[in-house]
């Protein structure tokens, strides 16, 4: 490109840009004169007396009771020995702790390589029947003997992709359940 191209193109097409940038932007002054003209204040109303409040019977503040004791929480160790009476039974439980399974032990094998040793982990999720499948839902790692993203990412992963067969119209149980990983 010859100095005249490169002038025409590219210095000229600056130069008037930049100017015109300065003028937009540049601060007018304005030489306005402002005069104030006082328009004239009407009369103001008589005031008249506000009418007197309305008085209303307020019902007596009740007296605060105690609460009531709560029952205590199942124990989240294990899967629950016996659960509510028309949940999941034991047997349904077990079908949906035999689909996670080898899954969760892949993941605990994997991170076996890179943190050599036994692993557990605990796992808290919901089962959940949808139609004739069921679902684990809300996967929440409570416990891990290894503190690695990747293997937390792959055990709720795990949950999020496990199906198993449910009975249908069961409602949602939520579990803690620990597994365990011991390398050969």
């Amino acid at each position: 490109m010859s100095g005249r191209a490169v002038f025409l193109w590219v210095v000229l097409p600056f130069v008037a840009l930049s100017a015109l940038a300065l003028w937009l932007t540049r601060d007018t002054p304005t030489h306005v004169e402002t005069v104030a003209v006082e328009a004239p204040t009407p009369p103001e109303p008589p005031k008249r007396a506000p009418p007197p409040a309305p008085t209303l019977a307020l019902p007596p503040e009740p007296t605060p009771q105690p609460p009531l004791p709560s029952p205590p929480p199942p124990p989240e160790d294990e899967p629950l020995e016996d659960p509510p009476p028309g949940t999941w039974s034991k047997e349904e439980i077990r079908v949906a702790l035999r689909a996670v399974q080898p899954l969760v032990r892949s993941c605990l094998a994997d991170a076996s390589v890179r943190h050599p040793g036994s692993h557990s982990v605990k796992l808290r999720f919901t089962l959940d029947a949808q139609g004739a499948h069921g679902r684990f839902q809300r996967g929440e790692v409570v416990e891990s003997s290894v503190q690695d993203p990747f293997v937390t990412a792959c055990l709720l992963d795990t949950l999020a992709d496990t199906q198993f067969s449910a009975p249908p119209g069961k409602p949602p149980l939520t579990l803690t359940h620990p597994f365990h990983f011991r390398p050969r």
